[in-house]
């Protein structure tokens, strides 16, 4: 089963494009092969891209009135558009978000940084996507389908920045740009940053780095994307323009953009902005992903979705993935020691531990991923457009949490702890959703 995100690239240099897609290849990304002389439109709506790459080689202004064509047109506006301009012009990139791309990037380009924008760029897309399947699967239950959001229809009046570094070099400027678009919260160390963080929810991280404390900061960075309550949220460096100035380990650590002083306010805000709405964005499909979860689909013990639920759903992803050559992965998670809990505790016991367990998973799983309760002591998680490797990550990450989670229950002195073994695996060629499943349950250690 192909694993690949799906990219066309729009560039009338067949050199650059070859390039470009070669690059691509490398990173596991699939390539929608461009046909020549075709209306790039046309391309677009019958190909469907995840991503599309417009390369400016062919002059600033036709990618740009591409860029608008396609944002401007119902059947492609969903369509993610990575814009690459010929130069490094700040201005030129403004342009280019103002035309509607969702990310605008010099040429030449960081390649963590290309490969970072379509990766997020492409996770919002499969949100979408998931988030019409699960409608369709409610329908069969004759329930109502959520309203289905647009990425264009999502706004942020008033963000919430929080600013981590010396608020002696170079803050005003940063809060200058900033102004308004929102209220800003300094943090002089990385140390105070994550006491903010913990504190509560900001709409971006903008980290002011000293020269020479690159590393500190870029540590912060990697605290920040482990954290499975933060990893989504956009991080920007700031950094000082010197030899040692190095934007690839920025992007590395989990930036999603790179600034170097002194920055032009209009290129800078301009750039934090759609970052911004790509969160808010994000977030407003969560909210309607839990909304979604109707007491009638639901387990009524763990708020999970029911096993009825999630073998109907899991059939019609079995069914479109394999029709599309899409990745499929699935999560499931036994509780070994249940029966241990029920005989030294009492059955009640075992049901509030169940119940916690279910709202451990509820927190830990990404938006577009479907947790389910699948039988009395296992859970499972279908993970859509998820190859086995970053799969497993998700899967383990979940589990190990819960494993090294201790549990109060009732007035007894001791914590108890749930032991969960995990198993994941991914649909392969002639498989339906009871192999997949059985695979998965086999899988589990």
């Amino acid at each position: 089963m192909s694993s690949s995100t799906r990219v066309l690239v729009i560039d009338n240099d067949p050199v650059e494009a070859g390039a470009l897609t070669k690059k691509l290849h490398s990173q596991g990304y699939e390539s929608v092969p461009q046909k020549d002389n075709a209306d790039a439109f046309e391309q677009v709506r019958a190909t469907r891209p995840d991503v599309v790459i417009i390369a400016g080689s062919d002059g600033a202004g036709s990618s740009l009135n591409l860029t608008r064509a396609l944002k401007g047109r119902s059947e492609t506006a969903a369509v993610p558009v990575i814009l690459i301009t010929p130069s490094e012009s700040e201005s030129a990139r403004a342009e280019g978000l103002r035309a509607g791309a969702d990310a605008c990037l010099p040429f030449p380009y960081h390649d963590l940084q290309l490969f970072g924008r379509i990766e997020s760029l492409a996770r919002l897309g499969t949100m979408q996507e998931e988030l019409r399947r699960r409608s369709n699967t409610a329908l069969k239950y004759g329930l109502p389908a959520p309203s289905i959001l647009s990425s264009q229809s999502t706004s942020k009046d008033d963000a919430s920045f929080l600013v981590v570094g010396s608020a002696q070099e170079h803050f005003e400027q940063i809060e200058l740009a900033l102004s308004n678009m929102g209220t800003l919260t300094h943090a002089q160390s990385p140390a105070t940053g994550i006491i903010y963080l913990e504190r509560r929810r900001y709409d971006a991280i903008l980290l002011n780095i000293p020269r020479g404390q690159e590393e500190v900061f870029l540590r912060f960075a990697e605290d920040v994307r482990r954290n499975s309550r933060l990893f989504n949220i956009p991080i920007v460096c700031l950094m000082e323009n010197s030899r040692s100035c190095d934007a690839t380990a920025a992007y590395a650590a989990g930036a999603a953009d790179v600034f170097l002083h002194p920055i032009s306010t209009g290129d800078f805000s301009a750039r934090v902005d759609v970052l911004v709405r790509q969160q808010c964005y994000r977030d407003s499909l969560i909210n309607v992903y839990r909304q979604a979860r109707d007491v009638a689909l639901c387990d009524a013990l763990t708020g999970l979705y029911s096993h009825g639920f999630m073998m109907e759903h899991l059939c019609e992803l079995v069914t479109e993935s394999h029709a599309q050559n899409r990745s499929l992965t699935l999560g499931v998670f036994t509780f070994d020691n249940l029966s241990d809990i029920n005989s030294l505790r009492g059955y009640s016991a075992g049901d509030k531990i169940l119940r916690q367990l279910g709202m451990l998973i509820s927190n830990l799983v990404r938006g577009e991923d479907l947790p389910a309760r699948f039988s009395g002591r296992r859970f499972a998680l279908v993970m859509p457009e998820t190859r086995l490797i970053p799969g497993e990550h998700v899967a383990h990450r979940i589990g190990s949490v819960i494993n090294f989670t201790e549990i109060m229950e009732g007035e007894a002195d001791t914590p108890i702890r749930a032991h969960v073994s995990t198993g994941v695996a991914s649909l392969a060629p002639g498989m339906n959703a009871e192999d997949l499943v059985t695979t998965a349950i086999g899988c589990s250690k």
